[in-house]
């Protein structure tokens, strides 16, 4: 449980309430008593002082009557567990008075001669039990909004829980209520925004399942015709690399609804970086005079080649087209392959542009859909490795981090 946590500070909040209460019970408690004590002890004081000339004088017999009159018993000795309130003493004379838990008396030494009485401490049913008939219903209430609050509580972690399940991508997530206050509204609020999404959703990669695979024809089609043709004129070779672009987009569609599909075998396998490298550089042969690459340390990598590949291709792809030099560079490096390309800084975070479709309004001359990051991250993802991005002295500095295995 965090610091920041609702339940803890509920809970400390009416912690801190009780003990308050608790407290106040205690100091109004003690406060009540002392009241108590000073009245019985100048109520006895008035009565010493009616009875002391009697008794310095020997007249025992009206001292008895006295004391009977006034309901109070004489004992031998002092009772257990008496609390002194007041002495008071001369040379010949010393009074005390004193109390017990139910009873008040006082004791008077004349001339090495004891005389103790005691009666019971009289109070009425409000005033002994007041206190608590005040600061009961006081703990009853906190003991009792600290349950309801508790169950506010409930459903709102477990739709706190269900968010973040919807953050990794279950969209499909219910939640079940019988509650009719503005929790439940949140709840059916939420479960009908989970249920549009995830249809939006559905149709999306349906559309790109389609797509993909009805454009698989017609471009295999038109790349037969293009190849056929013997003596290629400007206008065809113009239209050779507009067909591959769309082979590629078609290609990227359908590797994204692959990987999200959730059915993607991933195979485990041991090669070095510079297979990795290599791999992915076999589709860009057009272009290889704009690709410098630096195989610095080789390292093994385990995991899937064609998927890694694609991921690599992908970075590299991205980094041809929003470069503002002639070059890109590549590095292996301290378990990385780092891809490097000049251009201007980035309008939003990372995170932004590794959703699919998410691309800045400045690069929309340049042919995408915003699918490429989308599926490094899915796919880096699959193998537990790490996209690492910096901007650097007008750089954008892509790398594949293989020695940790937490995506971040």
């Amino acid at each position: 449980m965090f610091i920041g946590s609702l339940r803890l500070k509920f809970s400390l909040l009416f912690g801190m309430a009780f003990l308050f209460v608790i407290g106040l019970w205690y100091q109004t408690d003690r406060i009540i008593l002392e009241k108590q004590n000073e009245r019985a002890k100048n109520e006895t004081m008035l009565f010493i002082q009616s009875i002391l000339p009697n008794y310095t004088t020997g007249n025992l017999n009206a001292v008895m009557l006295a004391v009977k009159k006034f309901e109070y018993i004489r004992l031998p000795q002092m009772p257990k567990n008496y609390k002194v309130l007041e002495v008071v003493k001369d040379d010949m004379l010393r009074i005390t008075i004193f109390r017990t838990k139910n009873r008040i008396g006082f004791s008077v030494n004349y001339f090495g001669d004891t005389f103790i009485v005691v009666k019971d401490f009289e109070t009425d049913f409000w005033e002994e039990n007041r206190l608590q008939v005040f600061f009961l219903p006081i703990v009853l209430i906190l003991i009792i909004l600290y349950i309801i609050s508790f169950t506010l509580l409930a459903p709102l972690n477990k739709l706190n829980f269900a968010i973040k399940e919807f953050a990794k991508g279950q969209y499909n997530k219910i939640l079940h209520t019988c509650r009719k206050d503005e929790i439940g509204d949140l709840i059916k609020t939420f479960n009908l925004m989970g249920d549009k999404i995830s249809k939006m959703l559905k149709s999306r990669e349906l559309i790109l399942r389609n797509i993909g695979h009805e454009l698989k024809t017609p471009l295999a089609k038109m790349k037969l015709i293009l190849a056929m043709e013997g003596n290629k004129t400007p206008e065809n070779k113009k239209l050779e690399r507009y067909v591959l672009d769309m082979q590629k987009i078609s290609d990227n569609m359908l590797e994204f609804e692959r990987v999200n599909s959730g059915n993607i075998i991933i195979a485990n396998e041991e090669f070095l970086s510079e297979t990795l490298v290599f791999e992915s550089l076999f589709s860009f042969v057009d272009e290889e005079n704009r690709i410098e690459v630096n195989f610095g340390e080789n390292f093994f990598i385990q995991g899937d080649l064609r998927l890694l590949s694609v991921a690599l291709k992908n970075l590299i792809e991205n980094a041809l087209k929003y470069t503002k030099e002639d070059k890109i560079f590549i590095e292996c490096i301290q378990n990385k392959i780092v891809i490097r390309n000049k251009g201007n800084k980035l309008e939003h975070d990372i995170s932004y542009y590794l959703e699919p479709f998410c691309r800045d309004p400045s690069h929309n001359a340049v042919s995408g859909h915003g699918l490429g990051l989308s599926i490094v991250s899915e796919i880096l993802s699959l193998h537990h490795y790490r996209l690492e991005y910096v901007y650097e002295d007008g750089y954008h500095i892509f790398g594949i981090s293989f020695h940790t295995h937490k995506l971040v």
